[in-house]
C-alpha cells in the first residue's frame, strides 16, 4: 500500500550546513529530489521512493544517491 505522506504532513526543507550529514528522528523525512516522493527518515514497516533511491524498514534507511535527497520536517496538518 503506498501512503501518499503530503495529504498528513506539511513539509518543510531543512537548512544543512555543507557536508553535514543527513538528520535522523521521529519528525525527520526524505525527499528524493528525482521522483518527489517522501519517506520517513527512520521507517518501521517497508518504505521505498518511486525511483528506489530511498528504501528502509526497521528503522534504518539506505541511500542510493545522497545527492539527490533532501531532509524535510513534518508536521501534522
Amino acid at each position: 500500500m503506498k501512503l501518499d505522506l503530503r495529504k498528513i504532513y506539511k513539509f518543510e526543507a531543512m537548512a544543512l550546513a555543507a557536508g553535514a550529514a543527513l538528520p535522523s528522528g521521529g519528525d525527520v523525512f526524505y525527499e528524493c529530489t528525482k521522483c518527489k516522493s517522501v519517506v520517513s527518515s527512520v521507517p518501521y514497516t517497508p518504505a521505498e521512493c518511486e525511483c528506489g533511491n530511498l528504501k528502509g524498514n526497521q528503522g534504518a534507511i539506505k541511500i542510493g544517491d545522497a545527492s539527490l535527497v533532501t531532509a524535510v520536517r513534518g508536521r501534522l496538518k
